[in-house]
């Protein structure tokens, strides 16, 4: 996983009063590795599993680890999403021109995995992701629920993100995302 999405996970959390409580669940090993992490780098997957194991004994509720991913979405947009985030901008342009492009946003931020978004209605998207261990961490699916409603309310006026598991594959996810 990219180090600028931990890092700006971690401002999120840091920025909301969690600094403390964070600080004191997570291995020593973990944050040495994202303490000494420079923007753009790749961290191990080991480490971003250890990072949101630690932040699933917070003891957050869904909501709030789901407002976390926005803030972390927030910060991390423009690297997630390149020259896109204009394109999102531009009049006109509806949600359904973000999903075609959804593995290319994956693979800036992911070494792996897979992403696919299956439409559902006219204002309603499925989005699979397979082959990631992050998704046995609570706090890392709520989080991804927020990512995912930020990333088309760059478009739409108001998205809602619903967790949907996929059998008992704990290291895949889909989540629907609605929007107006």
């Amino acid at each position: 996983m990219r180090s600028t999405l931990l890092q700006g996970g971690l401002a999120s959390i840091f920025e909301s009063g969690l600094k403390d409580a964070y600080l004191a669940v997570v291995p020593p090993e973990v944050r040495s590795v994202l303490e000494s992490a420079v923007a753009g780098m790749w961290i191990p997957i080991e480490t971003a599993l250890g990072h949101y194991m630690a932040c699933d004994r917070l003891g957050l509720s869904s909501e709030s680890m789901a407002a976390l991913g926005r803030g972390t979405f927030e910060r991390t947009k423009g690297m997630l999403l390149g020259t896109a985030v204009g394109l999102a901008k531009s009049v006109g342009v509806t949600p359904w021109a973000l999903v075609p492009h959804m593995q290319r946003f994956w693979l800036r931020g992911n070494d792996g995995g897979g992403v696919r978004g299956v439409k559902l209605g006219p204002k309603e998207v499925r989005i699979d992701v397979v082959a990631n261990p992050l998704y046995r961490s609570k706090y890392y699916r709520a989080a991804y629920r927020g990512i995912a409603a930020s990333l088309f309310e760059l478009v739409a006026q108001k998205a809602y993100a619903h967790e949907l598991r996929r059998g008992h594959d704990e290291d895949a996810l889909s989540v629907r995302v609605q929007w107006v």
